[in-house]
């Protein structure tokens, strides 16, 4: 019997266990007769999922967890117990299940099980490269960890001062995973910082009225400085055991689209299939051009930023000194020109945020720039447009150069255990 259909056979065996009625010693497993089913749940087909008594706001030990998913990746373990993944997203352990309906808080810990760039299709088309993105999460390689804070009454989320959390992390080999710490990262490579992988913590304000991103807000004066630091995000090399690969830089990471209704409180999207995620959301980040031109991807031989601008074909170009031309027009080796602006001096940090700049490029989401400097981009306080327009040929005298691509998303965000203690080393190979 093949590796695959005995680890199938063992999660066979836990669903049977589970509808006999078995339960664990930690006390996570459902009750018997609840009829849950793998890889649907309560409410499987909504993107929900993960949780027999989904509406009731996860009130502590009414909220019982999904019974092992045999549809989710299952190369890494723990495969059964308690982490197991579950769920219609394939989530290791619930949030409801871990709220204490008492408590003036609560957290909602994700980890983005499925992570796919979509809006550069003619250099990093997901057909393409996109099954390399998505064996790194589901590998455990690279793991983007979000930890929301909020405050709750009578077991429902209220309105008040909360917290988010967001950024780089890693999987522990146990079902539980870790934000990187402040010396987490070696001093070479990215900027040599050794905190450029921590994930930043903001205060955040609830709006328990609403059911998507904007339930939990980040003001814009909070964020500023953290949008416009400089963020270093680490990829590995599985084929080396989990060495540093290379690191892609960003800026101005924010989510375009969160479902945050009680369904929604384990899973964010699902996975289809044993093959198929169905993605519940996206988010959008930039990549300056300056900042990903160095580290090259092991796999490909060229930097994210060659990778951006001219694809694989690009080894011998670089992006920075490459004359910009238009993509198609005989003899122009760009396929994608810069179409975002992000500030580089202190000044400019201080008074707005990376944004796109520019429609030139179609996948794009529609910018939001003004021709002439804006006096307020603030939108806390009446802010209309984010910025400035930028010229993606770098000839417009009246206008500055584009010097970042906007990143754009899909995912799929499963619950699970983020450890209090920060790790300061390196992700290990978790395979089995």
């Amino acid at each position: 019997m093949g590796k695959s259909a005995f680890l199938r056979c063992l999660l066979a065996c836990a669903l049977s266990a589970y509808a006999v009625g078995c339960k664990e010693d930690d006390g996570d497993a459902p009750a018997a007769g609840t009829g849950a089913t793998a890889g649907t749940g309560s409410t499987a087909g909504t993107g929900g999922g993960g949780m027999a008594q989904a509406g009731t706001g996860g009130t502590g030990s009414m909220a019982m967890e999904d019974p092992p998913n045999s549809d989710c990746p299952m190369n890494i373990g723990p495969l059964m117990g308690k982490y197991a993944p579950k769920g219609a997203c394939c989530y290791r352990t619930s949030n409801s299940g871990r709220i204490d309906p008492k408590a003036a808080m609560r957290k909602h810990e994700f980890r983005l099980n499925y992570f796919l760039l979509i809006n550069h299709k003619k250099t990093i088309s997901p057909d393409v490269l996109g099954q390399a993105q998505r064996d790194r999460a589901e590998n455990e390689e690279q793991s983007l960890l979000f930890r929301f804070e909020m405050p709750q009454m009578d077991g429902k989320v209220a309105n008040g001062d909360g917290q988010v959390t967001l950024g780089g992390g890693r999987y522990n080999c146990d079902g539980t995973y870790s934000f990187y710490g402040d010396t987490a990262a070696p001093a070479m490579g990215g900027s040599g910082k050794p905190d450029r992988w921590m994930a930043p913590t903001l205060k955040a304000k609830v709006d328990a009225s609403k059911m998507d991103k904007d339930r939990v807000k980040i003001l814009f004066k909070e964020s500023l400085p953290l949008k416009n630091r400089e963020s270093y995000i680490p990829y590995l090399d599985a084929a080396t055991m989990y060495a540093l690969d290379w690191e892609g830089q960003s800026m101005g990471f924010d989510i375009l689209e969160w479902p945050t209704a009680e369904e929604n409180t384990n899973c964010v999207g699902k996975r289809a299939d044993s093959l198929t995620w169905k993605p519940g959301g996206k988010t959008k980040s930039f990549a300056r051009l300056d900042l990903n031109g160095k580290d090259v991807l092991n796999a490909l031989g060229v930097t994210f930023c060659q990778l951006m601008a001219f694809g694989t074909a690009g080894s011998k170009l670089d992006c920075l000194t490459t004359p910009r031309c238009e993509p198609g027009s005989s003899g122009c080796m760009w396929q994608r020109l810069p179409d975002s602006l992000c500030p580089t001096t202190d000044d400019d940090k201080g008074k707005w945020a990376c944004h796109l700049g520019t429609d030139t490029n179609p996948d794009n989401p529609k910018s939001n720039c003004s021709k002439d400097v804006p006096t307020n981009v603030d939108p806390d306080n009446g802010g209309t447009v984010e910025g400035q327009c930028c010229d993606p040929m770098g000839m417009d005298k009246s206008l500055p150069a584009c010097n970042a691509w906007i990143n754009v998303n899909d995912f799929v965000a499963g619950a699970v255990e983020i450890t209090e203690k920060r790790s300061n080393e390196l992700q290990k190979s978790c395979k089995m």
